[in-house]
């Protein structure tokens, strides 16, 4: 588990987002079993969101990719 200091150092981090320093601002007044558990079912959902949208995007690449090649021609 982090100490105080380590997470002041990661909310004064520039590299981090405004969006997670707020989360992890916000979840420090929290219980912290419940925020961890929140935290584990926004990971799962991002996660299964990002990996749904990359699998689409390559589906489509393949798609588009099928099309674009060109028949030989049999005489």
């Amino acid at each position: 588990m982090p100490n105080d200091e380590e997470i002041r150092q990661l909310l004064a981090d520039p590299g981090l987002s405004d969006w997670f320093k707020q989360a992890l601002s916000s979840s420090l007044e929290r219980d912290p079993v419940d925020a961890a558990n929140d935290a584990e079912l926004l990971s799962a959902v991002l996660d299964r969101q990002s990996r749904t949208i990359v699998a689409d995007a390559l589906t489509s690449m393949a798609i588009n990719g099928a099309g674009s090649r060109v028949a030989p021609d049999i005489d």
